[in-house]
Order: structure tokens, then sequence, then C-alpha cells
């Protein structure tokens, strides 16, 4: 009778493929499990960043109460005069001051008390920056609103603003 030689080797095989050893099953759950915590962190704090803070003014997000904010704006003689026509209070005012190839972005402070323009408040001011370039003024209502954070401000978008063609 002839041995097979193949068999053998093959049986030797697989009890080689039984002595090879791998993590234990305690080491792979914890390894999972730390997985899981750490995917489930990045998640939350992406998607905490995408939500945002809410601000709020009077009761309503203050994204919206941007829809409420009225003003004239005019500029002549080196004045610029604004009056808060409508019923929310500015609290400041972003100027953005066009000229050819580009623009720059001042803050305008609107009163030194912090309160801003209330409802039928004027604003007039001379002391304002080098004009000589300037083709055009945009002013963007800044208004003062609560977070669970306190006292925040936000910046209407351009849409709400105005515009002073010099």
């Amino acid at each position: 009778m002839k041995k097979r030689k193949f068999e053998i080797s093959s049986c030797s095989n697989r009890h080689n493929h039984l002595n090879k050893k791998g993590i234990s099953p305690v080491i792979a759950t914890v390894l999972l499990i730390a997985m899981v915590v750490v995917i489930a962190l990045i998640i939350f704090v992406w998607f905490k960043g995408m939500v945002g803070e809410s601000v709020t003014k009077f009761g309503k997000n203050i994204q919206l109460v941007c829809e409420d904010v009225a003003f004239d704006a005019s500029y002549s003689s080196g004045r610029l005069s604004i009056v808060n026509t409508g019923n929310v209070p500015i609290f400041k005012m972003n100027m953005k001051l066009s000229e050819e190839g580009g623009y720059s972005t001042n803050e305008l402070l609107i009163d030194s008390e912090g309160i801003g323009l209330t409802q039928g408040g004027t604003f007039s001011t001379t002391d304002m920056p080098s004009l000589s370039s300037v083709e055009k003024i945009t002013l963007i209502p800044i208004l003062a609103g609560t977070s669970d954070k306190g006292k925040r401000t936000y910046i209407c978008e351009g849409q709400y603003g105005k515009e002073i063609i010099i």
C-alpha cells in the first residue's frame, strides 16, 4: 500500500491552523465599544456645529426679526444720517464701503450707552473713514438678542440693509 503524503500534510495543516492565536473575545468587544463611542462623539460634535446657537429677540428667532427691521439712511455733505422707522431696536450697524476692486467693512456704533437706535430714534455722524474712492455705502443692521449664554449680537443678512450711492 502506498501512503498518501498529501493526507498527512493536510492533517498537519489543520492542526497548525487550530494552534494559531487571535485576540480574545473580551478585547475584541472592548475595541468595538470604544470605536462606537468615538464615532458617536465625532457625529455629536459635527451635528452641534451644524445647528448653531439659537439667539432670540421678542420671543422669536432673531433671523426672523431681521425681516421687521425698517430704517432710512442718507449721506450728504460728509454727514451720515440714520432713522429707525420700524419697531425693532437696532443695536449697531455694519457699514460696508464699496469701491472699485473691493470693499471694506466697519462697525458703526450708534450710541455710547449700548442701547442702540430705538423706534423713531435718529443717529447722525460726520466721524467717517475717508470716502474719496467709495462708490456706495451699504448699512446692515446688527441686532442684540439673548441666548442660553446671555446677550448676543446678530448681523442681519445683506438683503435687510440699505444702499447709499455716493
